[in-house]
């Protein structure tokens, strides 16, 4: 992450320090844990499942990092992996974020290969590129939504804890972004095309894909289809939108429906009652919801995939 680097010099007594440094060493599968997330981030398709820690079933591996940065080290202008949410868990010390707004990033693009790596270059687009800038504090979580470009400062040594995750509510994105860059990489290699067969074309592309973002068509494949099998273990049921029957990735960007499925989920909602909940803090009519929801756009996007390889 640009100039992020592993230290010890000056935050070594804190006692979560210690901590991270055994998670780190140790052999993988140890029983050790360091934190438990809260129920706002559970919701994680890569580091939050059965298989998340299962050698040959994951497709992604590990997208969890900690994070030591010394003072004044900072991350160049950049948007998260595979078009992924992400979230940011400061532990010790200051951050200054800035955030770019979908779209607005090419206020400060340096060239047609890139961007500049520190917008500070340009503060008088600022205000057109409408660019937010604040202070994380420690104990605050900053969430990164997909394809937000972002720069970040240490304006202290600060140790954080980051995910980087798909779920229902960015598996279209994802899938976008795909979709997207494989159009540009069929035409890069458009010339020896004749050289392959229409699969091994595909084969090649879809390669380049997985080097290029890190992510393709199999292993997105791969991820909703694992999504499917276990929800499918809790619920007999997938939650269908009248409206958008064909395509439930429209309901977000529908007030209509997404006022009803606030009414829908709070008129049933009884997290607070910690007696029936058996000390969780999800009850069990919310995580009814929430599984036949991931059902629903996992399935589509799982069709969409298949669709789209046939092309």
């Amino acid at each position: 992450m640009g100039r992020i680097c592993i230290i010890t010099e000056g935050i070594h007594s804190h006692n979560l320090f210690n901590k991270l440094i055994l998670t780190l060493v140790s052999e993988s599968g140890t029983s050790y844990a360091l934190y438990d997330l809260p129920s706002f981030l559970r919701f994680d398709w890569i580091n939050n499942e059965k298989w998340s820690d299962q050698s040959g079933k994951d497709p992604f591996g590990d997208y969890r990092f900690v994070y030591f940065g010394v003072k004044n080290s900072w991350t160049i202008f950049h948007s998260d992996v595979m078009s992924s949410y992400s979230w940011s868990a400061n532990i010790c010390g200051r951050k200054l974020w800035y955030f770019v707004p979908p779209g607005q990033e090419e206020l400060f693009r340096k060239d047609r290969d890139g961007f500049f790596e520190d917008i500070r270059v340009d503060e008088t687009k600022f205000v057109q590129a409408n660019v937010i800038q604040f202070i994380q504090l420690p104990g605050e979580i900053v969430f990164v939504p997909s394809n937000w470009y972002h720069q970040v400062h240490n304006l202290e040594d600060a140790i954080s804890i980051n995910h980087n995750f798909i779920n229902a509510s960015n598996v279209d994105i994802v899938l976008a972004l795909i979709c997207n860059r494989l159009v540009d990489v069929r035409n890069e290699i458009d010339d020896v095309k004749d050289v392959f067969s229409k699969e091994e074309f595909n084969e090649q592309c879809q390669k380049i894909l997985k080097a290029d973002i890190r992510i393709n068509f199999e292993m997105l494949k791969s991820l909703v289809d694992s999504v499917i099998e276990e929800r499918l273990s809790n619920v007999s049921r997938c939650w269908i939108c009248a409206k958008h029957r064909d395509n439930l990735f429209e309901c977000k960007k529908d007030d209509e429906c997404l006022q009803f499925i606030i009414d829908y989920v709070k008129n049933r909602c009884c997290c607070s009652d910690d007696e029936n909940n058996n000390g969780d803090d999800i009850c069990q009519n919310c995580r009814q919801f929430m599984n036949e929801y991931e059902i629903s756009c996992a399935l589509r996007c799982s069709y969409l995939i298949d669709l789209y390889s046939k092309c």
